[in-house]
């Protein structure tokens, strides 16, 4: 959803996601499988604490994360639980070719 210095191959990567999703929906609508992808921002865990880590100064590098999403905080991995089983229930079976961000804001900006 945004790119970035120094990224490339992992923005690319990302792009090709949604543009799956989009493709497999087509292909795979008329037998009724539903293929969405959820895009999650920076979600509190250990590989993210692991960059920040690796970084000259990890609470700036936390600090200029949190300060990025409209929410002001990292993303907890409950949350993006919830929302995969949310596109695994009956209740999102009227999706399909769909993008759920789960950023707190992160690509509003």
């Amino acid at each position: 959803m945004v790119g970035d210095a120094g990224v490339a191959a992992y923005c690319a990567s990302k792009g090709g996601v949604i543009q799956l999703t989009k493709a497999t929906a087509i292909d795979h609508a008329k037998a009724g499988i539903r293929i969405n992808a959820l895009c999650s921002g920076p979600i509190s865990t250990e590989l993210l604490e692991g960059v920040f880590l690796a970084s000259p100064d990890p609470e700036a590098m936390r600090a200029d994360f949190e300060a990025r999403t409209l929410l002001g905080r990292l993303g907890r991995p409950d949350e993006v639980a919830s929302a995969a089983l949310f596109l695994a229930s009956d209740m999102s079976s009227n999706m399909t070719g769909a993008n759920l961000i789960l950023d707190g804001g992160w690509t509003t900006r």
